[in-house]
């Protein structure tokens, strides 16, 4: 039988508000760390917010909107989507962020990193090319860091949760389905 994935684009928009808003919340935790330290151990805390969203999303997807018909590639679609919009909400805090909140967050990022691969002693060629590197403005800053990252997880996170979210049947729908037996 053939999916319908008309519906596809719609719903993972619908879902993408969602986890772009609990994004937005945790994100404000990490700008918050930079006062309060204890902030980033919340904020990473709420890392696991991540998956059990997208595992509720695709749960609901397939049983509302594709009638428990859900392939497994059709799943992983449906999770880089909601990546993918998620993150356009994300990357618009982020933005706010780097740009008039804190400049200088990037230019303190990369700092932090030279000093952990000099750390590392990984070798002064890796050290000087860092250090050359120019900052990057903050368009690519975005697109690279958060964008194709959020979508990057979304994929890695999509192959291991849609297993799970393609056997998974609600309560109610094993409710219902019984209830047709019965009658």
């Amino acid at each position: 039988m053939q999916e319908d994935k008309s519906q596809l684009m719609n719903y993972a928009m619908y879902a993408g508000i969602f986890l772009g808003l609990f994004w937005v919340l945790k994100y404000l935790f990490v700008m918050g760390s930079t006062q309060i330290p204890a902030l980033n151990l919340i904020g990473s805390f709420l890392t696991i917010g991540t998956p059990l969203i997208l595992f509720y999303f695709l749960v609901k997807y397939k049983t509302d909107i594709v009638s428990n018909n859900l392939s497994f590639w059709h799943g992983i679609q449906f999770g880089i989507m909601l990546f993918f919009f998620a993150s356009l909400l994300e990357a618009v805090i982020v933005f706010v962020h780097i740009t008039w909140i804190d400049p200088a967050f990037v230019g303190k990022l990369y700092e932090n990193m030279i000093e952990t691969i000099k750390a590392m002693n990984l070798g002064e060629k890796m050290v000087s090319s860092f250090e050359n590197q120019p900052l990057p403005t903050t368009v690519n800053y975005i697109f690279r860091n958060v964008i194709m990252t959020d979508i990057f997880v979304g994929l890695i996170l999509s192959l291991f949760i849609v297993p799970i979210a393609i056997r998974i049947t609600p309560k109610s729908m094993k409710e219902t389905a019984n209830q047709a037996k019965e009658n």
